[in-house]
Order: structure tokens, then C-alpha cells, then sequence
């Protein structure tokens, strides 16, 4: 099979499931309730042309970036530390075993209740979500350091420091790496949710969407669009899909000897 079938089958399928989306959408009495594909694209037109899509989706992602930035600055070093020091992992393994245990969206209530809606609220959610994958996996780095690599370093007059920064690091990027791919996925992920149980951010002279969460909940409750609505949801799964393909390339970028 060339590369132009490999291509063009997905593609004509594609083509096919959308037209029977829109024949099937236009056969229903009441059209407002069922999305169109023709619909879709007439809304992607307009909440490009006046920048509500743009401005959502920046400060959903302005959330998640500030939110991962913290999971990682608190998780990867909890992780360096139970790694390197059994008794800290004892002393802390049952609190953080429990905790990851609790789904990110359990906290909505509690953080909004202490947050507020204006933003602090969704940027916990998110932290909290990133926070485990990099302790877990920083854990597990440490771990699978080969010992001897250590007591060579170690032998040569290498002191902890020099050890952590010489030996311990570079041998643990890529399980960190790993860690953060994982990360942002459930950030995303979590950024959507804390968003639509946010709801709608008043601020002055009326109401504004300030997430891509909160923009659906407002043109569910406000405008009652079908058709943006499940541009919303493709333009979130299109971001997710960036997302991962971005921490791909960082990763093989940043480790290419781990590389098939």
C-alpha cells in the first residue's frame, strides 16, 4: 500500500462518516437539538472571526502551563527525595498513595470553596492532577539508577551533591519525562473539568467566558448552541492530541538513546 492510500483511506472514510453526520442531522425535526457538520464549521467562523474561541483556549492553556509548572516543581522534587531516602519514602508512601487515589474532580467543591471561581480554583485542580504522575515516576527513576553507576561516582571522591547532579538526574530524565507526559494529559484533562463545574465567571458588564469549560457552559446555558458545543469538544480533543505529539518530540528531542 503507498502512502497516498495509507493517507486517503482514513481520509474518504472520514469524508463518508461526515456526510451521513449531515444527512442524518438534517432529517431530524427538531434541528437545534442535533449538531450538523455544516453547523459546526458555521460556528468555528464565528467565534474565530470575534476571538471568543482564541481567548478560551488561552486561558484554559495559560491554566494548565501554570498548573503543570507547579505539579512539576513540587512533585519532582518529593519524588528525588522518598526515591533517595527510605525512610522519607516510608514516612510518606501511605499519605501519597492516598491522596492519588482521590480524582482530581473530588477536590472541585473544596477548592472552589476556598479558592473561588476566579481562576486559583481551576490552577489547584490542575496542580494537584500533574503533581502525582511526576512523583511517581521520579520515585520509580530513582530507583532503576544501576547502583554501580553511584558507587563509581562515589569511589572517584564524588560527594552527594556531585552524585545527585552527575549520576542521579541525567539517569532519571527519562522516566521524568514520562512523568510529565502523563502530567499534562491529566492537567488537560482536569483544566476541562474544574472548568465547567467553575461555570461562568462574572465579571463587569456582564457575564465572559474565561476557559474553554467555562465557554461551553455558557453557550449551553446562554445560547444553547449544539453546533459550538461540539466544536468546543473537537477543538479539545485536537489540543490534547498537540499536546501529546509536543511532549513526544521533547522527549525523543531530550533522550534519543532511548529511541527505537
Amino acid at each position: 500500500m503507498t502512502a497516498a492510500q495509507r493517507l486517503g483511506i482514513p481520509v474518504a472514510f472520514l469524508a463518508l462518516l461526515v456526510a451521513a453526520w449531515e444527512v442524518a442531522a438534517r432529517q431530524v425535526v427538531q434541528a437545534g437539538l442535533v449538531p450538523s457538520p455544516s453547523g459546526v464549521v458555521a460556528a468555528a467562523l464565528r467565534v474565530v472571526a470575534d476571538g471568543t474561541l482564541a481567548g478560551a483556549t488561552a486561558g484554559s492553556l495559560r491554566r494548565v502551563a501554570i498548573g503543570f509548572a507547579i505539579g512539576a516543581g513540587l512533585g519532582i522534587p518529593l519524588g528525588l527525595l522518598m526515591g533517595l531516602a527510605a525512610s522519607v519514602n516510608r514516612a510518606l508512601a501511605p499519605i501519597v498513595d492516598s491522596l492519588r487515589s482521590i480524582a482530581p474532580i473530588a477536590w472541585i467543591p473544596m477548592a472552589l470553596l476556598w479558592l473561588g471561581i476566579h481562576g486559583n480554583a481551576a490552577l489547584f485542580i490542575v496542580a494537584y492532577a500533574a503533581f502525582f504522575p511526576f512523583v511517581l515516576n521520579t520515585i520509580q527513576a530513582v530507583r532503576l539508577i544501576d547502583a554501580r553507576l553511584v558507587q563509581a561516582a562515589r569511589s572517584l571522591g564524588a560527594g552527594r551533591w556531585l552524585v545527585l547532579r552527575a549520576v542521579v538526574l541525567p539517569s532519571a530524565i527519562p522516566l521524568v519525562l514520562t512523568g510529565a507526559r502523563i502530567s499534562m494529559a491529566f492537567a488537560w484533562g482536569s483544566i476541562i473539568a474544574a472548568e465547567l463545574a467553575m461555570g461562568i465567571k462574572v465579571t463587569q458588564g456582564g457575564s465572559a467566558a474565561v476557559g474553554l469549560g467555562q465557554l461551553m457552559v455558557s453557550t449551553l446555558y446562554i445560547r444553547r448552541d449544539v453546533n459550538a458545543l461540539v466544536l468546543y469538544m473537537i477543538v479539545i480533543g485536537l489540543i490534547s492530541l498537540a499536546i501529546d505529539l509536543a511532549m513526544r518530540r521533547i522527549q525523543a528531542r531530550l533522550t534519543p538513546w532511548r529511541q527505537a
